[in-house]
């Protein structure tokens, strides 16, 4: 019987850790999804995409 509840207050333990880990990782994302910074993570991709392409009509570099 105490078997049963030891691993009871256990499982408990631990579904009280994942939710608890879970709520704080949620609360990470949602402070990262803010309008300001999927902006800035736009126009970082927009101005790799502008190097990489001024890298390829570069005079004198062949590319292969």
């Amino acid at each position: 019987m105490l078997l049963r509840i030891r691993w009871f207050i256990m499982g408990a333990a631990a579904a009280f850790g994942a939710f608890a880990y879970l709520a704080n990782e949620l609360r990470k994302a949602r402070e990262r999804m803010t309008p300001r910074n999927i902006a800035n993570t736009g126009m970082r991709g927009v101005a790799d995409l502008l190097d990489s392409a001024a890298e390829a009509v570069r005079p004198g570099v062949e590319t292969r």
